[in-house]
């Protein structure tokens, strides 16, 4: 039985994938990305090395304990590890759904740019701690369609989020930003499997730059969930896990990336 491999989006963890794992046709398998997880083992809890590092890792531990065939699922950062997953370890699925995923940016400027935004991010997360992160990050635009959920669904986050380690958070936000992260966009046409693209339809430069990949993967396909916004597994998990489970229906188990 195909096995659902799910990579959680910055700040989260394994259990942000709560709701949607409880209505999925498979089992599937949720790693803590480096950097995540207070109490966890030092190798995760510290923080990771490099972006590509840390794709190496998570394709090292799927490789190591989840079984053939797999489907591997990613949220914004985690859609972007899945991303370097696919390009670097193709082997290991047949097929891939990236949750609001940027692919890479280019150009020197903007990217030392997006460094210099991380790393003032790193700095709250260390200096100032996971409250005043929290609150802050709440409050940015890309998650304002998440102010009319229900409260227990937020007070779920805000634990997720205060859990971790600010050492190891920081970390992450250095290693993992997408001034680091390779420019994958040149690698895009080498993907040869299924790859779903999700983007909610509150989420309009998220939902654009599916667009564009879709336009260069050679077998991609955009899902746009009506009424939510970026954080699709927090506000639509129901919708989601049906439109994971009719990919889990769809992909050809036999045909590697």
């Amino acid at each position: 039985m195909t096995t659902a491999v799910l990579i959680h989006g910055f700040s989260g963890g394994p259990a942000s994938w709560r709701r949607v794992e409880a209505l999925l046709d498979v089992p599937s398998y949720a790693p803590p990305v480096c950097g995540h997880g207070g109490g966890g083992p030092p190798a995760v809890s510290k923080g990771p090395s490099s972006f590509e590092a840390e794709v190496d890792r998570l394709g090292a531990i799927v490789r190591a304990e989840v079984p053939a065939p797999r489907l591997v699922v990613g949220y914004s950062l985690g859609g972007r590890l899945a991303l370097g997953l696919l390009v670097r370890h193709p082997d290991l699925f047949p097929g891939a759904v990236l949750i609001g995923a940027n692919p890479g940016i280019g150009g020197e400027d903007a990217r030392a740019a997006r460094r210099r935004d991380d790393e003032r991010w790193a700095r709250l997360i260390e200096e100032e701690g996971l409250t005043v992160f929290d609150n802050e990050w709440s409050a940015l635009p890309l998650f304002a369609s998440q102010y009319d959920l229900d409260a227990e669904r937020l007070a779920e986050q805000r634990r997720t989020r205060l859990g971790h380690d600010p050492a190891g958070l920081g970390a992450a936000m250095r290693a993992l930003g997408l001034g680091v992260m390779p420019d994958y966009r040149s690698a895009l046409r080498g993907v040869r499997c299924r790859v779903d693209l999700i983007v909610g339809g509150l989420d309009s430069k998220f939902e654009s730059l599916a667009r564009q990949m879709a336009e260069t993967l050679p077998n991609a396909s955009v899902h746009v969930v009506q009424g939510a916004g970026h954080n699709v597994p927090l506000e639509a998990p129901a919708e989601l896990a049906r439109l994971l489970n009719a990919t889990l229906g769809n992909v050809d188990w036999h045909n590697r990336c």
